[in-house]
């Protein structure tokens, strides 16, 4: 009995998610892109694509370089924080969280208003 009612709850969130979900999906991976390919942007949409993408690039950098640039022993505390970085298991977290941030990014044209001609300066 209690895993009828907890089903019937799963399903019914299900389908009220699942409007928003598959909207936000199509925002993000279709209606975004094409945006963005097809017209110009704002240069409020470009400052808000790069904010949303800079924790990305900010966390691979600081996994992968340290472990580039310091790969002997003789650099003592670099050497050690680098292999320390780079063994954590807490990084694929990092990188989790920064790759949806790059991902949601590709939401930001579709969400911004068209811009003017006055916008552009040339």
């Amino acid at each position: 009995m209690n895993t009828t009612l907890t089903n019937m709850r799963f399903r019914g969130i299900v389908r009220r998610c699942a409007p928003q979900f598959r909207h936000y999906m199509k925002l993000t991976f279709i209606s975004g892109p094409k945006r963005l390919f097809t017209s110009r942007i704002s240069g409020k949409c470009a400052a808000a694509m790069v904010a949303m993408c800079s924790p990305s690039l900010l966390f691979c950098a600081l996994l992968t370089i340290p472990t580039m640039i310091f790969q002997s022993p003789e650099q003592n505390a670099y050497f050690h924080f680098a292999r320390v970085v780079e063994n954590d298991p807490t990084r694929w977290a990092v990188l989790l969280v920064s790759g949806l941030c790059a991902i949601m990014s590709l939401a930001v044209p579709a969400t911004m208003p068209e811009p003017r001609e006055s916008d552009f300066l040339f």
